[in-house]
């Protein structure tokens, strides 16, 4: 057996539902798509991130000569229904940037050593991920498509998949790129479903995102205080985020692509299911440390960085739920010390209405001290005050 077979024989057996293997060449199509969409980017160029570097695997790992590309389909099993709609069905799967103490992560390590094992040095960047264009690394491995939503699709999977890419040093045997077919997306010409599904019109342009507005980048980009981004949600996205609080799958709900996966009798999953016993939206508003134990940290465990930013998620998604029921858990996150938290809950207020609504933004303003707080209250007094 070839070593490039004994790498693809003991991805599967791990759990990847395909591998591919590419060169360690340049993506000139990443680099032109930085350059020629700066503004969109900024954020994430000359950052932490270091996005840029990821043109060149060389600039990874020195002396590399091939991209393992592998799968992993994680929509395996029934996702709860309380839990549908809420948080992302990717983080639902406890399959992405999860830490080697989790099977996720896990999984991840026990490829590298498998790699190293045979000699190998493996390139690393970022917790999981290897720092390439993942998605045009497993086009040039032969393994699907990107679409209209930007998302890659794998045949007979769908875009429910995580990709990981693991650079080495060893050159291997390549796989045929699927551009080899001359079709761009796996889309047909004339579908629009995922662009007109999108909350928020993030998908811009065929295979083009506008990433401010997708919704993932307001629940958990927007945190980490990269230039020109602020935790403050957009008042103009907030409406359109549903009861969404980590992600979204509604570009992934449209797609026929996922149709069969999403209409298919799966069997539900003992921990997910218990899990989701303890979630709720207004547990999530309070944050308690009951609560972040049984409900938050199993599924989120990588976001764990600061309970305000779930806070804020749930203060919104309870504004726009119309239930005037949820308006004495906003009152009470009036007083939470967060300002971050106070300024979400009054906007949540102001959308849901109402008499109670109004004496508590009226309270409040009185006492906060807070300036961009002070600003989401008087705007939103100013959406329920009496005519």
């Amino acid at each position: 057996m070839s070593i490039t077979d004994e790498i693809k024989n003991y991805a599967l057996d791990l759990g990847y539902s395909s591998v591919g293997i590419t060169t360690a060449e340049p993506f000139p199509m990443f680099a032109r798509s930085l350059e020629e969409r700066a503004d969109d980017y900024d954020w994430a160029v000359n950052s932490g991130l270091r996005i840029e570097r990821g043109v060149d695997p060389h600039d990874r790992l020195p002396g590399s000569r091939s991209i393992i590309v592998a799968v992993y389909d994680y929509f395996r099993e029934r996702f709860p229904e309380n839990l549908v709609g809420r948080i992302g069905r990717l983080y639902q799967s406890r399959s992405y940037i999860e830490p080697p103490l989790r099977i996720g992560g896990m999984r991840v390590q026990l490829m590298r050593q498998f790699l190293e094992k045979k000699g190998m040095q493996v390139g690393r960047w970022f917790m999981i991920s290897s720092g390439v264009p993942d998605r045009l690394a497993a086009v040039r491995a032969g393994l699907g498509r990107i679409g209209r939503n930007t998302l890659f699709c794998a045949p007979d999977t769908g875009t429910f998949v995580l990709i990981h890419t693991f650079i080495v040093d060893a050159e291997l045997e390549y796989d045929a790129p699927q551009e080899a077919s001359g079709k761009a997306t796996h889309c047909p010409p004339d579908c629009r479903l995922c662009i007109d599904a999108c909350p928020t019109k993030a998908i811009t342009a065929d295979c083009r995102l506008d990433p401010r507005r997708c919704l993932t980048f307001s629940h958990v980009v927007n945190v980490h205080g990269f230039r020109n981004t602020s935790p403050y949600i957009d008042p103009e996205i907030r409406p359109k985020m549903a009861s969404w609080i980590h992600g979204c799958d509604a570009c992934q709900e449209a797609c026929p692509r996922n149709r069969a996966k999403m209409n298919a009798d799966l069997p539900a999953g003992s921990f997910l299911e218990e899990t989701a016993k303890h979630f709720s939206l207004t547990g999530l508003l309070r944050m308690e440390k009951d609560f972040e134990e049984k409900a938050v940290a199993p599924l989120l465990y990588t976001y764990m960085r600061d309970r305000k930013y779930f806070q804020r998620n749930a203060a919104v998604a309870l504004g726009n739920s119309g239930d005037p029921e949820m308006v004495p858990h906003l009152v009470r996150a009036m007083e939470d010390p967060e300002e971050l938290v106070r300024a979400h809950a009054a906007w949540a207020l102001g959308r849901l209405g109402g008499a109670g609504a109004r004496r508590a933004l009226e309270k409040s303003l009185s006492k906060e001290t807070g300036g961009r707080a002070k600003e989401e209250i008087r705007s939103a007094l100013e959406k329920v005050r009496d005519p």
